[in-house]
């Protein structure tokens, strides 16, 4: 109760005196620790606490975009990176036995700029950590960090986490570790034979999705759905980050995508979590994955449009305008990229070489196949990002920019669109089929 009502409302009247005052009578240094706060807020061992820090994030970051200059912004981006660096769940590999790849610790994707780790300068003490309660109750939370994707429902007792649980939140440089070290702390009310590496594997997996929620509110798009919220600043948002500061975010996201999709690729680990006991159920990253690719798809397109002259808000600065085409080789070849992984994705191929799916009439007409139903878990975790991708293209389709190789992925997608419309008539996704009609009308193939 003190979480909701005391402590959020301390949190609220920081952020509004910092507001109010900054930067007339605040220094940096000010805000420096305004953001501190915020991060040992969010790395509390508990959900409740990570909710309340990344609400305020979002409000601090809403009520002051548009006072900051690039320094406060860098301050604000590099603040987003290492809580998305923390929070990233590798313990997902290294409790299975398997090996955390170079670049994921080091906290960075395999093509980005390298993203700071957190450095939490003030210690969590156990003690105090060991009175919070943390409760894990994905049902009533609204987040779902761990979906199924279809080997195995999961049962509403066990899956959810129903007991109150706590896990040391001393975070390590985990720059000089390959694989940060789990400090765990018994569970109040848990089972002798209870795994704690499950709550703090799943903690960490909540804190991801909020994090990656927040990016979205903060850009005004749903992650789950891809629908734009009801919120006329977020292009205004958009157009007071620089190039460099949206790349960092973009290096974020990219690294929860790839880290997931390695995770949900290997069937192996997925496996050996159950069979430990780590996990009830077959675990998945899948929104993760979809939540993380279609805010990259977000910012990218709105860059990419600017760019090339088809921008999405009218009212765009001939200094931003300006900017955005200095790094325009560096968006298109991100797009194209993430393009191709959505594409490969939503037809449920591992590779761009991959032979197309051939399922027969009978499996297509069988609705209660254990293949049928991974599959349209899968089509629907990924029609949010097909959908992006295909109203981009109808938008750029005048585009005469024929060297960039956007439009050579555009060119090369032609042959996949009747295979999506056939993944969509299977799901019975008219939105897809409709915008897929749109781009052939539109275009001469």
């Amino acid at each position: 109760l003190w979480f909701s009502t005391t402590l959020i409302k301390a949190l609220r009247h920081v952020i509004a005196l910092y507001s109010a005052y900054y930067p007339r009578q605040l220094s940096l240094s000010i805000m420096t620790e305004v953001l501190e706060l915020l991060v040992l807020c969010i790395a509390q061992p508990s959900e409740v606490l990570g909710k309340v820090g990344t609400l305020c994030l979002h409000d601090m970051i809403r009520a002051n975009y548009a006072k900051w200059d690039a320094r406060a912004w860098t301050l604000v981006c590099d603040t987003l990176a290492r809580l998305f660096n923390w929070s990233q769940p590798r313990e997902l590999f290294s409790v299975a036995g398997a090996a955390v790849t170079d670049a994921e610790a080091n906290g960075q994707s395999a093509k980005s700029m390298p993203v700071i780790v957190p450095q939490v300068r003030r210690g969590i003490d156990p003690t105090h950590a060991s009175n919070r309660p943390s409760p894990l109750r994905t049902g009533g939370s609204g987040v779902d960090m761990l979906p199924s994707t279809g080997e195995e429902t999961p049962s509403p007792g066990t899956a959810n986490g129903d007991t109150d649980s706590e896990v040391n939140g001393n975070v390590a440089n985990i720059e000089a570790i390959a694989t940060p070290t789990l400090l765990l702390l018994p569970r109040a009310n848990a089972a002798p034979d209870a795994k704690p590496d499950y709550v703090y594997i799943t903690l960490k997996c909540i804190l991801q999705l909020l994090l990656i929620q927040t990016v979205g509110e903060l850009f005004g798009i749903d992650v789950e759905t891809g629908a734009p919220l009801a919120d006329s600043a977020a292009n205004d948002l958009y157009g007071h980050m620089s190039a460099h500061h949206l790349f960092v975010l973009l290096d974020c996201l990219d690294q929860s995508r790839a880290f997931a999709h390695r995770f949900n690729a290997n069937h192996t680990v997925r496996r050996k979590l159950v069979e430990m006991g780590v996990m009830p159920t077959m675990p998945s990253l899948l929104k993760q994955e979809t939540g993380s690719v279609l805010m990259e798809l977000h910012i990218l397109q709105h860059m990419h449009a600017d760019a090339v002259g088809v921008s999405f808000a009218k009212g765009r600065g001939l200094s931003m305008v300006a900017e955005r085409q200095t790094v325009v080789e560096e968006v298109d070849d991100r797009l194209s990229q993430l393009v191709q992984h959505v594409v490969l994705q939503y037809l449920g191929r591992n590779s761009a070489d991959a032979k197309r799916r051939v399922v027969s009439m009978a499996n297509r007409l069988d609705a209660s196949t254990t293949e049928a139903k991974k599959r349209m878990v899968m089509t629907a975790a990924w029609r949010p990002s097909i959908l992006a991708v295909l109203s981009y293209i109808l938008r750029t389709k005048r585009s005469t920019n024929e060297k960039l190789p956007f439009q050579a992925v555009v060119s090369r997608l032609w042959r996949d669109l009747v295979e999506i419309v056939g993944v969509a008539v299977d799901a019975g996704d008219r939105d897809v089929v409709g915008v897929v009609q749109q781009i052939m009308n539109a275009v001469e193939i």
